[in-house]
């Protein structure tokens, strides 16, 4: 019978402790901070990711722990939010729409095909909408369109603030939207000045009474 190498008998006291943090329920982070029972866990993990031992890496996995979640590679972080998502039974869609924000959409260029459309299969099941590869703008860069719409004699040589879809484009649902739920118009009264007031009162965006409270 062979005898155990000094390394292979320190891999199986990691992974006999790694065994015990997985049943008593504890979040795995695969980094140099992570500690159990004040051993560093987390650093022999960084070891065994980075080595080329894929016999210990299947060992790791059996236990619970798929290395695959931990990458920062961008397919393995596509691949984390499709599982996470598919997985979620109650998902809060604006948790999702941050992580799709900031880690999925930086990446769509170098993303496969076949995972993008992934990602778009399993959010049209989750959240029953067809997910835009496009950041939405904040509420001052709409203003600023909107306003840009306006004074543009161009495209909008009635000078209103509201026209077709045909005119204003995507624009349209969003000034829309303002036109008829009155509280969301009132939240942005102070970004146009006195004259522009006017005229949306005119086009029946704002009512006097409103005026009183901005002056």
């Amino acid at each position: 019978m062979r005898t155990k190498s000094y390394s292979e008998k320190v891999n199986e006291r990691w992974l006999k402790l790694l065994k015990e943090a997985v049943d008593e329920g504890v979040k795995i982070q695969v980094n140099h901070r992570f500690k159990y029972k004040g051993k560093g866990l987390g650093t022999w993990l960084v070891g065994v990711k980075r080595s080329n031992k894929k016999e210990l890496k299947n060992k790791v996995k059996e236990i619970g722990v798929d290395f695959t979640f931990h990458s920062k590679k961008p397919k393995d972080v596509a691949l984390k939010f499709i599982r996470d998502l598919r997985m979620d039974p109650n998902p809060r869609k604006g948790g999702y729409i941050t992580r799709f924000n900031m880690y999925i959409l930086p990446k769509r260029d170098i993303l496969p095909k076949s995972t993008q459309k992934e990602i778009e299969k399993v959010w049209k099941e989750k959240f029953g909408e067809v997910r835009q590869w496009r950041k939405r703008d904040d509420i001052p860069t709409r203003i600023s369109k909107w306003k840009k719409f306006r004074y543009n004699r161009k495209e909008n040589p009635k000078a209103k603030w509201f026209q077709p879809k045909s005119k204003m484009g995507e624009l349209y649902y969003w000034v829309y939207a303002r036109k008829n739920k009155p509280w969301l118009m009132k939240k942005i009264l102070d970004q146009f000045d006195s004259a522009e007031l006017q005229e949306l009162k005119q086009e029946g965006f704002i009512k006097d009474s409103w005026l009183e409270k901005v002056k």
